[in-house]
């Protein structure tokens, strides 16, 4: 079943429970209260016929004019004895008269329902000298009020299934206006589907101010993304081939080299040998680094844990020094000793390698690591007294395989992928990072990445 038809069908049955609810309602209570009105006439009528007070003698009961002054029509009055006998009665009703006569000692009201008719009952005690001698009973038959009653039961239906037609046919015409930018959307999900181009809605449904509108905006913000997630894909695919490709065609020369002139060569056997190890040991890093970009790409969040990021620093710094045999000096303010952040301290650990081991590959002099607290934030600055990076070169370091300096990165072992990882690690904890440098400076990077919350601590 489409959603049009369920829409329909939906919002039509919830139309017809409000139209009985409210049919039954107003039939019901035009019924009471012309029905109450009816029911004060003839209380009033029995005390304007006990004030008579030959009507509290029972030896005028039998007297047949005795109630004749009080009679209207469609109505019946009679006086009920003790051993239930119709001791007196009036009735210009005959329908009224076949209701059976029952003595009862206090007031009594009643409506009779029947496919006939409806009749209304009342009866009241006859007092003498505070003792009750019989039971006066008035009826009615309320044959207006029933002619009303039908002429309003088909009043209300006539308006019902009026209205149940016009809300189907509204209900058609609304859920065409409803379903329409969704059938639009569908068709656009088609065309990706089959010809694998990326479409996005018209400000038809765009531009409106209410659900439809945003959820076509969702969904060209969706494409938007699918797209540049494609082409970066796209991109990544053909650096990464151009990037294998290259130490895979070193190593081939090397070998052939190797091949035709190194059987009897021993100073070119060694240059391929070295050629090759090198290559090889470029490719290995190399295919790490993807492997490792294409990891952070896959996790949508990461595990966040209360990390203490001095001792984190601390110990990368340590192990850095006794690797490259080189100075990091490393200090950190009293605040920032005593806070802790919600982080991955593995890939918080995997981000100081990046940033530290570009400082240590690209400078002699020793590296000066700073964290300080700011406006909430862990501020972490890695300061080198390298060659430094030009002004030209900054805003592309985050893009994959790039490299400032295409020999100096061979010579390096770079890969041009660490600072896209470094990128990735600082997306996932909601920092930044920032470059400033100078060639021939040297270069300073920041960090900043949020503190956990001290009510939390």
């Amino acid at each position: 079943m489409s959603l049009r038809t369920r829409l329909i069908l939906l919002t039509g049955s919830w139309i017809l429970l409000i139209l009985l609810f409210f049919n039954m309602f107003i039939y019901n209570y035009i019924f009471k209260r012309t029905t109450d009105a009816e029911n004060r006439m003839l209380w009033n009528k029995a005390q304007i016929i006990l004030r008579n007070p030959l009507v509290h003698r029972p030896e005028n009961w039998e007297n047949s004019r005795l109630l004749w002054e009080f009679i209207a029509d469609d109505t019946m009055i009679r006086i009920i004895s003790p051993d239930n006998a119709v001791m007196a009665q009036i009735s210009t009703n005959e329908q009224l008269t076949e209701y059976p006569a029952v003595y009862r000692t206090d007031y009594y009201s009643e409506v009779e329902n029947s496919i006939e008719a409806r009749m209304l009952f009342i009866q009241v005690p006859i007092l003498e000298n505070g003792k009750q001698i019989g039971q006066l009973e008035l009826g009615k038959a309320l044959n207006v009020i029933g002619s009303l009653m039908e002429i309003l039961g088909q009043g209300l239906m006539i308006t019902s299934i009026s209205v149940m037609l016009f809300s189907i046919l509204g209900g058609i015409f609304y859920t065409r206006i409803i379903i329409r930018p969704l059938r639009q959307m569908l068709e656009t999900m088609r065309m990706i589907r089959s010809k694998g181009d990326f479409l996005m809605l018209g400000p038809k449904y765009t531009s409106r101010k209410d659900e439809i509108g945003r959820l076509g905006q969702t969904f060209n913000d969706m494409i938007s993304h699918l797209q540049e997630h494609d082409r970066k894909q796209k991109q990544f695919v053909a650096d990464a081939s151009h990037e294998l490709r290259t130490p895979l065609t070193v190593i081939e020369s090397y070998t052939s080299m190797l091949k035709r002139w190194g059987g009897n060569d021993p100073a070119i056997r060694r240059e391929a040998l070295d050629a090759v190890q090198s290559e090889t040991r470029r490719l290995k890093n190399l295919i790490e680094s993807l492997l490792k970009l294409a990891e952070f790409e896959r996790e949508e969040q990461v595990k966040l844990d209360e990390t203490a990021l001095v001792p984190l620093v601390q110990e990368t710094k340590e192990q850095l020094e006794q690797a490259f045999n080189r100075e990091i000096r490393f200090t950190a303010s009293e605040v920032s000793k005593h806070r802790r952040l919600l982080a991955d301290a593995k890939k918080i650990k995997q981000l100081l390698i990046i940033i530290l081991d570009n400082a240590i590959k690209y400078s002699r002099e020793p590296i000066d690591v700073t964290l300080a607290d700011v406006s909430g934030f862990a501020e972490l600055k890695i300061a080198d007294k390298g060659v430094g990076i030009s002004q030209e070169d900054l805003p592309h370091l985050f893009e994959r395989f790039y490299r400032v300096d295409q020999t100096r990165n061979r010579e390096t072992g770079g890969t041009g992928l660490g600072l896209a990882i470094a990128k990735q690690i600082i997306d996932l904890h909601q920092g930044t990072i920032r470059f400033e440098s100078e060639v021939g400076e040297g270069t300073t990077v920041t960090i900043l990445l949020p503190w956990k919350a001290q009510t939390e601590q």
